[in-house]
């Protein structure tokens, strides 16, 4: 965690939710350490729809919720090259 509170995680932005006619609506990033993050539906995590299955550094708030799901809010990313 930085000095403003954000985190920087990499990994890999996987689909986990889809509409009735099966497009992605939500995503996740799933790191090399196994970890799972929601990515929160704010404008920047949208965009990441766009990347589905490549590798991004991604910065950010997180927060847990009521399950005990890691939620990350998108400041930032980058997706990186293999």
């Amino acid at each position: 965690m930085d000095s403003n509170g954000t985190t920087t995680i990499k990994g890999l932005i996987i689909p986990v939710d889809w509409d009735g006619k099966g497009n992605v609506t939500a995503t996740a990033i799933t790191t090399h350490f196994e970890e799972e993050y929601l990515v929160d539906d704010n404008a920047r995590g949208e965009e990441l729809i766009a990347f589905l299955r490549q590798r991004a550094k991604v910065s950010g708030f997180i927060i847990q919720n009521e399950n005990g799901k890691k939620i990350i809010s998108v400041e930032k990313y980058e997706v990186l090259e293999d």
